[in-house]
């Protein structure tokens, strides 16, 4: 059986709201009830190392975890005669079902924590694979800033108390508090965006995926434009061409459907004029794609069970208007 060592950080509700106006940076077994909370890497990890972290109100409604971690990388899986997955099995971070490794620079997640409706915590784990034996898994790091936010008056991502209505006024994360069900979050009117372990081009993006990327709109929003500069999914080995839409579902000789895609509403490539929606296969080109979806500003990114060559992901930068 493969020895690791598991990290798990439990975030309870509690039900005084307690103030905390610095850092918090908890030991192994320690608790702390700080808005702002950071997760290092001890020097000399225990086989377990658990950290409680209590509400600091009952109006948290999702925690941001921004973080850089160096893990191995995901292990390819036969499932079937020229049929792999990439799974991240040796190491990994996870939390609520969602597993994530290799190398992560300056990435971040959100979390539902929605304290007015009773969640009780939240687990967030980082296992490691036995380094013993003198393999040539990387060293781990990593370095988390978690931070509790609270949804304001009239947020649609957590019910309302009387309690927490009297204490709304105070409340200022609303630039940062994600719309429902985004895993990712860019308030900022410009920036970049990339997979989950891009690591410069050379990562693999792990299999079964699929979430949604959000950006912030305003009353004034009209467009959102995005430049990829690096794109690599789901493309086959000797593929250089971006594709699009129904060449997006491809099915092998297996009989599984592939379909790992960047899907982008409404979207329109800016250089040819032409329509589409979902994106895949590869290409070394700037590639400049602008979507005026009237709803919500999202990316959804997909990656299906099946592995090959060139899923090692994408990379753009984008701009909302």
């Amino acid at each position: 059986m493969r020895s690791y060592i598991a990290i798990v950080i439990l975030v309870a509700v509690v039900g005084v709201s307690v103030q905390a106006a610095s850092v918090a940076t908890p030991n192994c077994g320690g608790s702390t009830s700080s808005k702002d909370i950071k997760l290092v890497k001890p020097t000399n990890p225990p086989r377990e190392c658990e950290y409680r972290v209590n509400a600091y109100s009952k109006n948290v409604c999702q925690l941001r975890i921004d973080f850089a971690m160096t893990l191995a990388q995901p292990t390819l899986q036969e499932e079937g005669q020229d049929l792999y997955t990439a799974e991240c099995t040796r190491d990994y971070f996870e939390v609520n079902g969602l597993r994530l490794c290799g190398v992560e620079t300056w990435q971040h997640i959100y979390v539902p924590f929605n304290a007015s409706a009773g969640v009780s915590r939240v687990d967030l784990r980082i296992v490691l694979a036995n380094r013993a034996g003198g393999n040539s898994l990387p060293t781990p790091e990593w370095n988390m800033q978690v931070t509790q936010l609270e949804c304001p008056a009239g947020a649609a991502i957590r019910e309302l108390s009387r309690r927490s209505k009297q204490r709304a006024s105070s409340i200022n994360d609303g630039f940062l508090v994600a719309p429902p069900g985004c895993l990712q979050y860019f308030p900022e009117s410009k920036g970049v965006v990339k997979s989950f372990n891009y690591n410069d081009g050379s990562g693999i993006y792990p299999s079964n995926l699929n979430y949604a990327i959000c950006f912030r709109r305003t009353t004034s929003t009209k467009t959102l434009t995005i430049r990829s500069y690096f794109f690599h999914v789901g493309a086959e080995a000797s593929a250089s061409t971006l594709l699009t839409d129904s060449s997006c579902y491809r099915s092998g000789s297996s009989g599984v459907q592939n379909a790992d895609y960047l899907m982008v509403p409404q979207a329109t490539l800016v250089d040819s004029n032409q329509r589409a929606t979902y994106f895949c296969g590869a290409t070394k080109k700037d590639v400049v794609i602008s979507s005026n979806n009237p709803g919500p500003l999202i990316v959804l990114f997909n990656s299906d069970e099946m592995y090959t060559p060139n899923d090692s992901g994408f990379a753009f930068t984008y701009t909302v208007q």
